[in-house]
């Protein structure tokens, strides 16, 4: 097994009556084989694709087609388009709060915030399937009952679905941090 990102990835689904109408996904890489930096895809109700956008254009590539193309949330949405070259104006991430601001090149502006935490626990997936190997993720999981994502100025009406499942709350709009991806080698997945 071997570590390939070290970092966080806030997520935001907002639906609208049970329907997802948007998806934002923060990466903040601290450390990857592939470099380091940040990213945003993001996707609207009626969109025909997904925008990737990244100042780290092979990172954010990668990132999207490794990771966030067999992510759950973006299961049956359109392909991630090719990255656009973006300015970052606002960018945090804490446990307990994300924020971004975000102007691509051609003039679009994508703001999002995840807030209003309502369950903070450790994630252990030790056989996450992204595509034919499993890898093994770990992350501190904040879900939270707020969530605002506005692009091009215009606030998506909606918001995250937050469920119960005995004691532990989940929230489609979530700040994962301190994430960790080891990807497992074959023989380690045919072993296990």
């Amino acid at each position: 097994m071997s570590v390939e990102l070290i970092g966080a990835n806030p997520i935001a689904t907002l639906t609208n009556r049970g329907e997802r109408v948007a998806v934002v996904s923060m990466w903040d890489v601290a450390w990857s084989t592939h470099g380091a930096g940040r990213a945003v895809l993001v996707w609207v109700g009626g969109d025909e694709s997904i925008r990737l956008l990244t100042p780290h254009e092979h990172l954010g590539s990668w990132l999207a087609q490794t990771f966030n193309r067999h992510f759950p949330e973006f299961e049956g949405l359109p392909e991630i388009a090719d990255p656009i070259d973006c300015d970052i104006t606002e960018w945090l991430i804490e446990p307990a709060r994300a924020r971004l601001d975000v102007v691509a090149s051609d003039g679009l502006r994508v703001t999002t915030s995840i807030s209003g935490p309502v369950q903070t626990r450790p994630g252990y997936a030790p056989t996450f399937q992204l595509g034919d190997l499993p890898w093994t993720l770990t992350n501190l999981l904040t879900f939270c009952a707020d969530a605002v994502v506005m692009v091009g100025g215009t606030p998506i009406e909606a918001q995250p679905a937050i469920s119960q499942d005995g004691p532990w709350t989940r929230s489609t709009a979530f700040i994962a941090t301190h994430e960790t991806w080891t990807r497992r080698s074959a023989a380690a997945s045919t072993t296990s």
